[in-house]
């Protein structure tokens, strides 16, 4: 089963996403902040990581940079979401494999994860 690893504030856009993966068999593990995503098990690497840009205590750019860095998460896609950036803005910070903008289609965004990690 592929992970994903989920950060999104947005407590009912995070629920969503996180259902609807996990009834398409992705396990899922979100996380509220960037705090709370500090705090995870760095022992465990997802096959892909979806982050919000706009965060009550960062950033998922930073995030995205961090992940982007890190030689444990070499070849492991970043998908980074906003209502309010646009994919070059994100490609001048952090270089995300795909950006989705707020409001989306679910449907899109299975579909897009899809042809990330299949």
């Amino acid at each position: 089963m592929r992970k994903i690893f989920l950060v999104e504030d947005n407590e009912d856009i995070r629920e969503i996403l996180e259902l609807f993966l996990v009834s398409e068999n992705y396990d899922v593990k979100s996380f509220a902040t960037v705090g709370e995503f500090s705090e995870r098990d760095i022992h465990i690497t997802p096959d892909l990581y979806l982050f919000d840009v706009m965060l009550p205590d960062g950033s998922g750019v930073d995030l995205c940079r961090q992940v982007k860095q890190d030689k444990e998460n070499n070849g492991i896609p970043v998908i980074i979401m906003s209502a309010h950036a646009h994919l070059v803005q994100m490609e001048n910070m952090c270089q995300p494999d795909d950006f989705i903008a707020k409001p989306f289609d679910i449907d899109n965004v299975l579909t897009r994860i899809q042809n990330i990690i299949h």
